[in-house]
């Protein structure tokens, strides 16, 4: 396969059309393939953290401040696990990228919470088999030789946000053995890892522990959060004070301030600033 970036053809794609007093959009990965804006491509590749549709949306800050020399394309689908990505990569991989960043992995540690969470995921993301640590590490492998062997782009690892804004205790128990996967892949591909969970532990330090609630490990909150966001206009940033979260909207997605975190880190990455600081641990 060419890996070869098209050459400008002077057209910009729809979405990006810059309009008076608006910022550009990301586009999703068929679109942007379908019509090349025939400039360098940051694509971020990912879950809801990513997709921004019932998280906070760093995307498109990214968007706006990659637009004078990078089209953006957001490549997160919600609920997705490391599985259904990799069986989506072909639409990442033809948009002959630039720089690809990848955060997945959040839905693989919630299917291990129970087997109803596990059931969920099996049926509603259609897995072929029952989400595993190994089978994540398998995946995310694939993810990132294909990306290795079939583009031309640099790419990243992020580490997994901690979930329940918890630095300890169970949950950050439960996402500690796949931000160790995420590193040894990182390693063994010579890849950096942004360090998402790390930046966003920061915050929750900052914070009284008084202020937060723990979370139970449903999903009542989801859309709770979800009606507050589409239907009361909320911001991110109210809702996750509403439901008693510094980082988080309901124990997993991530609010404004959190998000922002992201955004920062893909800037510098993009950016080349920073770079060779990134753990490939």
């Amino acid at each position: 396969m060419s890996n070869a970036h098209p050459r400008p053809t002077g057209r910009r794609h729809p979405g990006k059309i810059a309009r008076a007093g608006r910022a550009p959009k990301p586009v999703s990965p068929r679109t942007y393939a379908a019509e090349p804006g025939g400039r360098p491509v940051l694509v971020c590749a990912g879950d809801s953290i990513t997709h921004g549709m019932i998280s906070a949306n760093w995307v498109r800050g990214v968007a706006q401040a990659a637009a004078p020399t990078m089209d953006t394309v957001n490549a997160g689908v919600s609920g997705n696990l490391a599985w259904n990505l990799l069986s989506r990569l072909d639409e990442v991989i033809a948009c002959r990228p630039a720089i690809v960043t990848v955060l997945i992995g959040t839905n693989d540690a919630l299917a291990q919470i129970s087997d109803r969470w596990s059931a969920r995921y099996r049926r509603t993301q259609r897995l072929p088999q029952r989400p595993t640590a190994e089978w994540y590490e398998e995946n995310l492998r694939r993810i990132v030789d294909r990306l290795k062997y079939e583009t031309t782009a640099r790419i990243a690892l992020m580490s997994l946000p901690p979930l329940s804004d918890g630095v300890d205790g169970r949950w950050n128990d439960l996402i500690t053995p796949y931000n160790a996967i995420i590193h040894d892949v990182a390693a063994r591909a010579g890849v950096p890892v942004l360090p998402v969970h790390e930046r966003i532990a920061g915050l929750i330090a900052d914070e009284p522990a008084s202020l937060v609630e723990p979370w139970d490990g449903t999903q009542k909150l989801m859309g709770a959060a979800t009606v507050r966001r589409l239907l009361l206009r909320r911001s991110w940033d109210t809702i996750a004070r509403k439901h008693g979260f510094a980082t988080t909207t309901d124990g997993v997605h991530l609010n404004e301030h959190a998000a922002a975190q992201i955004a920062v880190l893909v800037e510098r990455f993009v950016n080349n600033a920073g770079e060779n600081g990134y753990t490939t641990r």
